[in-house]
């Protein structure tokens, strides 16, 4: 008998990026990546935006959260990639989910991390670690624009080195109800 024990979930589904009328005001670089972001400026979302986005995460959420539950967006922003760009490994604090919706991008470079990986990799060699299939470290999703990835935003992540993309991301706070 096998169990999946302290199972991570993370939801994809599809989204129309068109509908999340974000407005900005100043792209900085940000954080160690120099990445073109709108994280520590102006950002905000119309009412229709914000229901229609808030409208597509509950339903991936319901797919594992029995209960009744409301989610309050608290914070959200756009990121462009230009040639190279990257976003090194973070989590979101403060928050209890996060979302990145793909508005433009040939194939996502979102990478997340296994919670355990660092202590998965202080008891077994990487010889062993390579070559089974016994612990998943990483995931990659495969996911193409007009897609949305929700995760919980403890979950470590990072963005591969890529061009010419643009996300809008995201942090919510869940209220069981």
């Amino acid at each position: 008998m096998k169990i999946n024990l302290f199972e991570e979930s993370i939801f994809i589904g599809n989204i129309d990026a068109a509908k999340i009328n974000l407005k900005t005001k100043d792209f900085f670089k940000t954080w160690d990546s120099e990445t073109s972001s709108s994280y520590a400026s102006f950002n905000e979302l119309d009412e229709e935006s914000v229901k229609y986005l808030l409208e597509i995460i509950a339903k991936l959420l319901k797919e594992k959260i029995e209960q009744g539950f409301k989610l309050d967006l608290i914070k959200i922003w756009q990121n462009n990639y230009l040639q190279n760009d990257f976003q090194e490994k973070h989590t979101h604090p403060h928050s209890h989910f996060s979302f990145v919706i793909y508005k433009k991008t040939k194939e996502s470079k979102t990478v997340f991390f296994n919670p355990a990986e660092h202590l998965i990799q202080s008891f077994y060699d990487i010889n062993f670690l390579e070559n089974t299939n016994f612990f998943q470290l990483k995931f990659e999703p495969k996911c193409r624009e007009n897609q949305i990835v929700v995760f919980p935003s403890y979950l470590e992540h990072m963005v591969k080195k890529h061009d010419d993309s643009t996300t809008i991301s995201g942090n919510l706070k869940l209220e069981i109800i």
